[in-house]
């Protein structure tokens, strides 16, 4: 009996032992050999770090007038273990937010610790949060944390430059992704704590480290809506598939405007196509045709194997050479190589080319900057395309004359008129001024280093050819009263598979003025303009002349001494000379309208708001005030005399539509 029970106690402690034992195994897998996985998965449980990006910086135009903003809201947060009634706080929320309730109650029910709700909640959506009666606080199971939503005030204004930046404050086009870094600035840090009667959310643990810093771009707003506002019409008006412009300085290489139509709203930009997103001018290189005989004719120029009066014969329009016809579009006898630029002949410039050795005209396509990013700061810039002269056919330079043969985007074109302007000197365009930090501190960015490409000499005697296009020759659409221009028209037709079109033609037109002291280089590039006119001289010099008019008028640069005479030769003295551009020679009419200084549409510029349409009362403000006043009811002015306004027609309080003319008397000021 005794022994028995002696047996009974041992197995008894010995089952106690093995039970110590296991349990003193199993305290040594959890605590020792898994204590670091195990801890882990406990703060993953009980702890979540979440980071709210800072708002971002805003990117303003040259007077520092906002193109992007961030606006100051709330983000509304679960946390969905907590919710007692997901069914009914689903409900609440949908109506009060305008969101799928099942999508939130999906939301409600997640075995997360922590879900968004709304990341940007503007105030009247968090009234209406708050009046739905749903649990909210910080010891709650909904909850608050500041945030920032990126607002563009102006739209689609600017937007290929400008960009965008998507829900999680992240830069993805233009400047926005460029400049994300600077942008952006460091994240605030908070941490979510949860265990098993509530959940809380503690104070910031870690504030950003650097401030986000405003981003100051080259361009100028109201410039800006000039170059757009014209796009729009040139679309309307030629059924164009798309467009470009660009306005810049050829002495610094700052771009005032740059625009691409289409183009997406900046506050939808996801949701528009890619068509609608894309910088045509920055990365769709295009066969600039015409525009790009400067650059053959600058090098004849500069290596003296061509003067500006020596003649050559173009053929009567069409020229069979080794094997090639090469065609104008008018009929030319003997030109001039003054002559040959003015009436944009290819016969006369395939000529001109051919006196110029491969490697050389390799040289000065190259320092005229094709076939080489500008380094423009913008993404996805295209470098274009340029053969080497070891890889070009017998037909190539001929080709490459007449601006075949090679690709380049509308900012290399633009960039090329501007070394003309800039007396030979290329300065490589730029976008973006400079930043401010956090304490206001403006840092400038480096300027970019300028290159001579030709002599001022050529430059000067490329520009007389230039300014004889637009008096003379294939740009007289482009004439603007009281200055003096110098342009060249493109067409070009596209490139198909097999050769080129026959229907689908690149149109464009680039120059500057004043022709005497260059301020402002302007290009309009439109992609196959329909309704029975595609030649550059046709439907993109007049929309480089209202540009150009708008914005000299705008910058106050002085008109020259002598007036644009449009044309000093009747056509009966120049027998069977016509434009190979077919230009609309403008009415005396037309120019006198175009003279007038005020068809801007920027309401930035108001003293105060004023309703579309309706007409303002102008009496006694200056000619500037009363454009500002004009320009925010979407309104435009023809003017008469100098001084401030002393009649006005129609009246003040008259309705119009949207673009109409405004007539305003100008005199002395009253006492």
């Amino acid at each position: 009996m005794e022994r028995r029970r002696r047996q009974r106690l041992a197995l008894l402690v010995l089952a106690a032992l093995a039970a110590a034992g296991a349990v003193a195994a199993k305290l040594v897998q959890l605590q020792v050999l898994r204590r670091d996985e195990l801890r882990a998965r406990a703060e993953r449980q009980h702890r979540r770090f979440v980071e709210v990006e800072a708002a971002r910086g805003a990117i303003l135009d040259r007077h520092r007038r906002p193109l992007a903003v961030s606006l100051a809201t709330q983000a509304l947060f679960v946390h969905p273990w907590r919710v007692q009634d997901p069914e009914r706080a689903a409900s609440r929320l949908a109506e009060s937010l305008g969101l799928p309730r099942r999508e939130l109650l999906s939301r409600l029910r997640s075995d997360k610790p922590f879900a968004w709700i709304d990341r940007f909640l503007e105030p009247d959506r968090l009234a209406a949060v708050r009046a739905a009666g749903v649990p909210l606080g910080n010891t709650e199971p909904f909850g608050l944390l500041p945030s920032s939503r990126r607002h563009y005030p102006h739209g689609s204004l600017g937007v290929h430059v400008v960009g965008f930046a998507n829900i999680d404050g992240v830069g993805v086009e233009g400047v926005e992704q460029r400049f994300d870094e600077r942008l952006r600035g460091d994240p605030s840090v908070y941490l979510v704590l949860q265990d098993g009667r509530s959940g809380h959310l503690r104070e910031l643990v870690r504030a950003p480290g650097s401030r986000a810093h405003d981003v100051v771009l080259t361009l100028d707003l109201v410039l800006q809506h000039v170059v757009e506002r014209e796009l729009e019409r040139a679309m309307r008006e030629t059924g164009a598939q798309a467009a470009s412009a660009i306005l810049l300085e050829p002495a610094t290489g700052q771009v005032l405007a740059l625009a691409n139509r289409p183009a997406a709203d900046a506050n939808r930009f996801g949701e528009a196509p890619d068509e609608a997103r894309a910088n045509r001018s920055v990365v769709h290189p295009f066969e600039p045709g015409s525009t790009f005989k400067i650059v053959p004719m600058a090098a004849a120029l500069e290596l003296r194997r061509a003067r500006p009066e020596e003649r050559f014969d173009c053929e009567d329009g069409l020229w069979k050479s080794g094997g090639r016809t090469i065609r104008d579009v008018a009929r030319h006898g003997v030109l001039s190589a003054r002559e040959i630029i003015e009436e944009s002949s290819n016969i006369g410039m395939a000529k001109i080319a051919a006196r110029l050795q491969p490697a050389e005209l390799a040289d000065f396509i190259e320092r005229f900057g094709f076939g080489q990013a500008t380094g423009i700061e913008l993404p996805g810039e295209a470098r274009g395309e340029v053969g080497p002269p070891a890889a070009w056919s017998a037909y190539t330079r001929a080709s490459l004359a007449f601006g075949q043969e090679l690709a380049a985007t509308a900012l290399q074109v633009a960039g090329a008129f501007a070394v003309v302007a800039n007396d030979g000197v290329r300065v490589p365009p730029r976008v973006v001024l400079g930043t401010i930090d956090s304490a206001g501190s403006f840092q400038q960015l480096p300027p970019p280093v300028a290159q001579r490409a030709i002599s001022a000499r050529t430059a000067r005697e490329l520009g007389s050819m230039l300014e004889g296009t637009i008096v003379r020759g294939t740009g007289r659409a482009a004439a603007v009263v009281g200055y003096r221009l110098a342009g060249k028209s493109g067409t070009a037709q596209k490139a198909v598979p097999g050769g080129y079109s026959e229907r689908d033609f690149v149109a464009s037109f680039a120059g500057y003025g004043p022709a005497t002291s260059p301020r402002l280089v302007a290009l309009v590039v439109l992609d196959s303009p329909r309704y029975g006119r595609h030649r550059g001289g046709s439907v993109a010099a007049p929309v480089f002349g209202r540009i150009l008019a708008d914005a000299l008028a705008y910058l106050r640069v002085p008109t020259d001494e002598h007036p644009l005479a449009v044309s000093r030769r009747p056509a009966a003295e120049a027998p069977g000379r016509r434009s190979g551009d077919e230009p609309a020679r403008p009415s005396a009419a037309a120019l006198a309208r175009r003279a007038g200084a005020g068809a801007f549409r920027a309401s930035v510029l108001a003293p105060a708001a004023a309703a579309a349409g309706i007409v303002p009362d102008l009496q006694g403000l200056s000619l500037r005030e009363a454009l500002a006043h004009l320009a925010a009811a979407g309104l435009r002015a023809r003017t008469a005399g100098s001084g401030v306004v002393v009649a006005q027609d129609p009246a003040a309080g008259t309705t119009l539509g949207r673009g109409a003319w405004c007539r305003l008397e100008l005199g002395p000021r009253a006492d």
